[in-house]
């Protein structure tokens, strides 16, 4: 559709042109069909061309808005949110091997394209995956600090969770 409404502007605008330089030298207006079957109009004849008769000294055509023709990115733009389900918001965890079972979830539903990774004291535990399901070996005890990022498929950070703190206790050898 926007193509004929293109063939049909341009034309209409050789058109203007060619009649008001007819009034001067009285040039030619020729017409074919293209290989995709539009009709294309010029000044300048081509194989297999015909001369159109132009029947009015002036044509007279209402203004048309060519907003339409601009190409605009009209995608919405999805704003993600992501957040630590476990373990919670300052939990205390007793594990004498060190290890912490990390969940987390991405708002609205994680899409294909989309990686997550997660810190831990605000280095990344390992490299970006496709689900928020994270275990963590040999952690040291003490207070440690999560946050988990979610990355497009170019890379770029979209979201990114709050820092939520948990206490690792783990027995000593002298127990």
């Amino acid at each position: 559709m926007r193509q004929w409404f293109l063939i049909i502007s341009v034309s209409m605008t050789l058109a203007l042109t060619s009649i008001d330089a007819a009034a001067e030298s009285n040039p030619k207006i020729y017409r074919w069909k293209d290989k995709n079957g539009h009709w294309v109009y010029s000044d300048v004849p081509q194989p297999g061309s015909k001369e159109v008769k132009l029947n009015a000294s002036a044509l007279t055509m209402p203004s048309v808005d060519t907003k339409i023709l601009e190409q605009t990115d009209t995608t919405p733009t999805i704003q993600y949110t992501t957040k630590i389900t476990s373990p919670e918001h300052e939990q205390t965890i007793r594990d004498n091997s060190g290890s912490v079972y990390v969940t987390g979830t991405v708002e609205p539903r994680f899409t294909q394209g989309l990686s997550v990774q997660l810190f831990l004291d605000g280095v990344a535990t390992g490299p970006k995956q496709t689900n928020t399901q994270f275990a963590l070996r040999g952690i040291n005890r003490g207070e440690h600090s999560l946050v988990i990022k979610v990355f497009n498929q170019k890379g770029t950070l979209v979201a990114q969770s709050d820092t939520h703190k948990f206490f690792l206790h783990r027995n000593t050898v002298n127990n």
